[in-house]
Parts: C-alpha cells; sequence; structure tokens
C-alpha cells in the first residue's frame, strides 16, 4: 500500500525571493504545513499557511513533524537541497512519508555565477562546526569553495592559507548574496588579514596565486 502523506523538502535560493523557482511555490501554495526558520517562513507569508517554526534543534524537528498529521508537509530550506542542508537528516528521520526534494540555487552556483567563474572543478565544503582541511585542495581542484560560520570565518580562513604558504591566493568573500546589500570582495589572504569587515555567515571562493588590488563589487 503506498503511503499517502508526503514530506517535500524545498531548496529557496541564497536569499532574494527573485531567485525562488516558481516549482517551490506550486509546492507552497498545495502544502498543509509549512515548516522553515523565521525568515524562510516569512517569504511566503502571503500564502497565508499553517506554519511551524525551526529553531535548529533537529531532535525537536523530528518530534515536531511525528506529532503532525498534515497530508503534505513542506520543509524549506536555503539554497539547494542537495548542498549541506536538512535533506540528509529528514530522509533517515522521516521514515513514515513519501519524501521529494525540489532543487534551489544554491549559494556557490550563486557567487561562481556573479564572478563569471565555472565550478566543473571546484572542491565544495561547509565549515560550520568543523575544521575541513581545506588547503591541500588548492593543489587538486582549481578553486576551492566553503561555507562559512561565526568561529570558522573568512579570516581563519585567509590566516590558514598564510600560514601554509599561500598568502597570495585569492580570495573572494560574498556576503548577504542576492540581497540588495550584497557585498563580494576580492583580494589576497594577505591583503584580508590587514583589514576588519563584520561578515560572519559568507561564503568564500579561493583560488591561485594573483597580484590583483583589493575589489568591492
Amino acid at each position: 500500500m503506498s503511503n499517502t502523506k508526503e514530506l517535500c523538502i524545498c531548496g529557496i535560493g541564497p536569499g532574494h525571493p527573485d531567485y525562488i523557482l516558481p516549482a517551490v511555490h506550486l509546492e507552497v501554495k498545495a502544502a498543509d504545513l509549512l515548516v522553515g526558520a523565521r525568515r524562510q517562513l516569512e517569504t511566503f507569508q502571503s500564502y497565508a499557511k499553517t506554519d511551524l517554526l525551526f529553531t535548529g534543534k533537529l531532535e525537536q524537528l523530528e518530534q515536531d513533524l511525528d506529532n503532525r498529521d498534515e497530508e503534505k508537509i513542506v520543509v524549506l530550506v536555503s539554497g539547494d537541497t542537495g548542498f549541506h542542508s536538512l535533506r540528509r537528516f529528514l530522509q533517515q528521520a522521516i521514515t513514515d512519508r513519501t519524501i521529494r526534494c525540489i532543487p534551489g540555487i544554491s549559494s556557490f552556483q550563486y557567487l561562481y555565477a556573479k564572478l563569471g567563474l565555472g565550478y566543473e572543478n571546484a572542491f565544495k565544503a561547509s565549515l560550520h562546526g568543523t575544521t575541513t582541511q581545506f588547503v591541500s585542495k588548492l593543489n587538486e581542484y582549481e578553486s576551492v569553495f566553503l561555507l562559512t560560520d561565526r568561529q570558522n570565518n573568512w579570516k581563519t580562513i585567509a590566516g590558514m592559507l598564510a600560514k601554509s604558504g599561500h598568502s597570495q591566493a585569492t580570495m573572494h568573500i560574498g556576503n548577504r548574496l542576492s540581497y540588495p546589500d550584497e557585498q563580494i570582495i576580492t583580494a589576497t589572504a594577505e591583503q584580508l588579514l590587514q583589514l576588519e569587515f563584520s561578515f560572519s555567515l559568507c561564503a568564500v571562493i579561493i583560488e591561485g596565486v594573483t597580484t590583483q588590488p583589493i575589489q568591492h563589487a
């Protein structure tokens, strides 16, 4: 007997509503329950859906979803469903529903496009709560893309590059991507260590050696 209850995980892009795919809007319109972080839920508030706030606590989310009887639940995730999202957790935790995924534009797709770069030969990782040894990847890939957190931030990355002899590596730092106040800074790791700016959760692309001056976009 097929399972009629459904959970659809929808990637909603880098942030601005313009980058949400039409297919996501269709899923939200058909949802009986909408799940997401506060900013994500606010994006779709015009649909006046019953919603459930995700506060970042995975065990609580699992309990909350287990207690819901709605036929169709839509879970909103930033970026794309396949890149460091809730997808893996939900697929393992929720076993009594059919699970589908709707893709979104990821932060790495967005930033590479803004810079006119390709990511066919790029290493991609997240530094959220971890210290991935990304420096060695510079010798294996054309570029390295990193998601940062408040501790493992852009300055930590610049310091690790300088310490490993890559002080002239180019770093592209994207903050508030897709929003009107978006900022993208390009400089060498050495130059960035002399600067101070309050980017917390940002995206970083690292390329090879450059002597170009700092650029602001």
